[in-house]
């Protein structure tokens, strides 16, 4: 029986720490943590690609069959028409999103949609888009420099 300053270390435990912000940590916490791995922020082309993921996710495969919640409340939901949001402007809002995680991408694609149904024709068009990403960058500069304040 080990001691009672002693941890038994078992092969089927494992911690896992996911930060956004590392330097959080107290050093007491990184001196115990044997292996490091970085998953770095993703690049222009990167953010593109998950720009178009959760285009999809979020607002084509929408209105198609029942919502999520329609075992409860039996009702389809509004199908979404996207409309002249090219390869182009979604480009342009993955160069603009400079320094988001996935994380931050998704929620951004999230606040799309929320804005689409908040029409009354549940259309998206490159102005909609546009005015979401650049208040969604906004947002974001505006968080990082409270972060930098505090």
């Amino acid at each position: 029986m080990p001691c009672s300053s002693e941890l038994e270390i078992s092969p089927e435990m494992l911690f896992l720490f996911l930060p956004n912000r590392p330097g959080d940590l107290d050093s007491a916490v990184t001196d115990r943590i044997d292996e490091v791995i970085e998953f770095p922020l993703p690049q222009e082309d990167e953010r593109f690609k998950l720009l178009k993921l959760y285009l999809t996710k979020y607002l084509c495969s929408e209105g198609e069959g029942e919502s999520k919640w329609g075992h409860l409340f039996k009702k389809i939901s509004q199908k979404i028409t996207i409309k002249d949001l090219s390869d182009d402007v979604i480009r342009e809002a993955a160069r603009k999103t400079e320094g988001f995680s996935g994380r931050e991408i998704a929620k951004l694609m999230a606040s799309v949609q929320a804005a689409v149904y908040g029409r009354p024709d549940c259309v998206l068009d490159s102005n909609l888009f546009k005015e979401i990403v650049d208040y969604k960058v906004a947002e974001h500069h505006q968080r990082i420099k409270l972060a930098s304040e505090a």
